[in-house]
């Protein structure tokens, strides 16, 4: 399933899937804050928790709640799942589950966690989706005659017992066999919790490149205002979707830059939940938009293992 939630006759013109690492959703004149919740269940039960959903714009904005249980697919989307006994999403109580908020107002919508099994230790997700109800009034996609409404959700992470964070960087390459080359993370997790890049790459000429351990972060990255400095070509931010416990998955970083033919280094900086991943891919452009990897997928110096509780 795909990370839209499909509705009959509605088109999903926003899912703002906040458990993915992503700023609090500001869109299609919708806000909500924050943007995802971990919450320990070691004693059986949590206090209220509260979600605020902002209605920026000049109209009565009509919401309805529900909640989810979800893993990641192999596309790194957001998946519905069936729900069990022990899903997360069968021990949330919420309220309210249907509410209108004015123009540029604001809704408050408040939840607990009350497990009516004991939990098993390691992670438990749920998902709260908030979708709007669309009025008579509703703007209509002239296509294909349906209600462009929007829907979005902010995850929850419950905790039980001893968390472990083990992933494993198997891989870094350049990928070049589809018509925007990416740099593929291959990443394994072997904990209870999810693991989850955090950082940034910068895109050098190879030859003003002074080296990963002469490299710094830059700051700011990611704020439209913040200017790459020279002699870097390119910068941003590393792919931050979790990977939940006992999944290998492929994360993709799409270089999206035209760059000259020449050579050049891939450099990246930041973490895998918490442990340094710094790494350097050379890779050469022969022509306009054509890349050639010149790293091995599986090199050994690329492994990077973390463990913590």
């Amino acid at each position: 399933m795909s990370m839209l939630r499909k509705f009959p006759a509605i088109a999903l013109a926003l899912t703002s899937l906040l458990a993915l690492g992503i700023s609090p959703a500001t869109a299609l004149n919708i806000g909500v804050t924050p943007s995802r919740f971990e919450v320990e269940l070691n004693n059986n039960k949590t206090r209220t928790q509260s979600i605020r959903i902002l209605n920026l714009s000049s109209e009565p904005l009509q919401i309805k709640a529900f909640v989810r249980s979800w893993v990641m697919s192999e596309n790194n989307q957001l998946q519905d799942v069936t729900p069990g006994a022990e899903s997360l999403d069968q021990w949330i109580i919420f309220n309210p589950s249907q509410f209108t908020i004015p123009p540029r107002g604001a809704q408050t919508v408040r939840f607990s966690i009350r497990p009516r099994v004991k939990p098993k230790p390691g992670e438990h997700r749920a998902v709260i989706y908030f979708q709007e109800i669309p009025s008579a009034n509703q703007l209509v996609d002239t296509k294909t005659k349906t209600n462009v409404i929007s829907t979005f959700g902010v995850v929850i992470y419950g905790y039980v017992g001893d968390v472990k964070r083990t992933g494993v960087v198997n891989s870094v390459a350049v990928d070049t066999k589809k018509k925007t080359p990416s740099a593929v993370f291959d990443i394994s997790n072997q904990g209870n919790a999810y693991v989850r890049l955090n950082g940034q790459y910068t895109i050098w000429p190879a030859d003003k490149y002074p080296g990963n351990a002469a490299t710094k972060p830059i700051a700011n990255l990611g704020n439209p205002n913040t200017k790459i400095p020279a002699p870097l070509v390119d910068a941003g931010l590393l792919p931050s979707a979790p990977v939940l416990p006992t999944n290998r998955r492929q994360l993709r970083l799409p270089i999206s830059r035209t760059l000259p033919p020449g050579k050049y280094v891939l450099d990246i900086k930041g973490d895998l939940s918490g442990v340094a991943v710094n790494k350097s891919i050379p890779f050469t452009i022969s022509e306009p938009g054509v890349l050639e990897a010149q790293n091995k997928p599986n090199q050994p110096n690329l492994r990077n293992s973390l463990r913590r509780k």
